[in-house]
């Protein structure tokens, strides 16, 4: 169906806020890094532009998005405080492999919008839209970062 590939995007980036924060805790990184976010959201809008969407709705989307990786980030932090986890030997480098990857999930994400813009927008097929994204294997570890995740695709306009 026309949302599989947006449900795949949003999916995959929140599972990729595991690697995110393996390779924060590796270097005692904060978790929040605002600066970047907005450079983040500055280039999904720059792009999203380009395809004809409305920039308040990706400023939205992709603040969720950004949102909902922290979560996942925040949870994963304090398990490993409480446990005293050293070192990830394999975690991925964030600048060299995470980024470029989540910048390829944006570009999937855009595309996804700007092709069913039509049915994310109609109030009436809000519990379509619902039930068509709903089966993110995300949501398996961290429900609330996953609601988070759709927020901007289930309330209304």
């Amino acid at each position: 169906w026309g949302l599989e590939p947006l449900r795949q995007a949003i999916d995959q980036r929140l599972l990729l806020a595991r690697d995110v924060a393996r390779a924060k805790w590796n270097v005692k990184a904060a978790i929040e890094d605002l600066p970047r976010e907005e450079q983040v959201i500055a280039a999904a809008v720059r792009q999203g532009r380009a395809l004809g969407l409305p920039e308040a709705w990706i400023r939205s989307v992709f603040r969720a998005q950004i949102e909902a990786s922290k979560t996942v980030q925040r949870e994963l932090y304090r398990r490993w405080q409480a446990e005293d986890a050293g070192r990830f030997d394999d975690a991925p480098d964030l600048a060299n492999t995470i980024r470029p990857e989540l910048d390829r999930l944006t570009a999937q994400l855009l595309r996804s919008m700007a092709a069913n813009q039509a049915l994310l927008h109609d109030g009436g097929r809000k519990a379509d839209v619902a039930v068509a994204m709903h089966g993110l294997q995300a949501r398996a570890f961290n429900p609330a970062a996953a609601d988070q995740a759709l927020a901007p695709f289930l309330s209304p306009d």
